[in-house]
Order: structure tokens, then sequence, then C-alpha cells
């Protein structure tokens, strides 16, 4: 079935429909639900929450945008909520704005490499480092989702990119000694 027909099969109330928007899209959103929540069980229960919203408010999908960004945009306050729930989120503090030095990318890192190391950042970090950099939130849209400060998700993002960084750095330093010892 294709994108249009789902749609429109889904507003309907067609259970074939839903069926197929869950086969094609499921596996996509599940993967923003590891991203979020780095639990293979909440995510399931975020990705559970986000199909029923989808199916509650497919009604309301005017076809302006992309309706996987619509559909991501759901799914991602389907985590949060989740989140939430855990109390995850519940007593944030605004902290003080910092300035870091520009990120680089680093090339003896792989995509896995990197993905393990944002999965070893605190929860908070971790989430506004998603929505900024993966999904392509703006910081206000961050704090308001997440019911913080514009300017704590910017502070937020800088620790998480610093720490990201000194990670790669570090490591990279490991693997440079390594290298020197096995030669002499």
């Amino acid at each position: 079935m294709d994108q249009h027909s789902i749609i429109q099969g889904c507003k309907k109330g067609q259970e074939k429909a839903f069926k197929a928007l869950v086969d094609q899209y499921a596996p996509k959103l599940m993967a923003v639900c590891l991203r979020y929540l780095n639990d293979a069980d909440l995510a399931k229960d975020a990705l559970q929450e986000s199909l029923i919203s989808v199916f509650k408010s497919i009604a309301t999908y005017n076809g302006s945008g992309s309706f996987d960004g619509w559909l991501t945009k759901i799914t991602v306050r389907a985590c949060l909520s989740e989140l939430r729930k855990k109390k995850h989120l519940h007593d944030l503090t605004i902290v003080d704005q910092q300035e870091i030095k520009a990120y680089e990318d680093h090339q003896s890192f792989d995509m896995d490499d990197i993905i393990k190391l944002i999965n070893k950042l605190p929860d908070l970090q971790r989430i506004v480092f998603n929505m900024n950099i993966v999904e392509g939130y703006s910081h206000a849209e961050i704090g308001t989702l997440l019911n913080i400060a514009e300017s704590s998700s910017r502070v937020y993002l800088a620790r998480a990119r610093k720490w990201l960084q000194e990670s790669i750095e570090s490591s990279e330093r490991r693997q440079q000694i390594l290298k020197t010892k096995l030669t002499r």
C-alpha cells in the first residue's frame, strides 16, 4: 500500500490501512523510541502509545509537511511522556548557559561507536542531543516539549557535545599510545 492509500484508509478507519501503516513505519519509529529511551521495554511502550495517538489523530493530518515528520513528532512526544512517567524528567533544573568550542567529526570513529557514546550520555543530554541534532528540533521547541528554558536546552546540548568530543579525543589518544607501544 502506498503512503496516500494508507493515510486515506486510516482516516476512514480501515483496519487494513492501519496494519499497513504499522508494518511500514513501526521499525523506523521503534528506532526513534530506542534513541530516546535506551531501553527496549520502554521503547515498545512508547511505540505502542505513539501508534495509538497516530490512529486517534490521523484525521488531523492535512498533508502539509512530511508524513514521516508528523509520525516522528508524535513518537518523540510519546517517548517524552514515557520518560516523565518514569520520573526521569520530572524535576528539571535550569542551568547556566556555557560556550564550547566547535565540534569536529573524527574519522577514526564509525557510526556504531558514536551511537554507543551517545547512549552513555545522561538522559537529558541524550534527549536534547537527539532532538536537536538528529530530529532537527529548535531549542525553543525542545524547551517547550521538555518544559525547560530554551537556554537550558542549549546548555544540555553543549554539555553533550563536549562530553562526546572529550570521549572521542580520549579514545584516540589511547589508540595512538597503543600503536606507539606496538611499533616499538
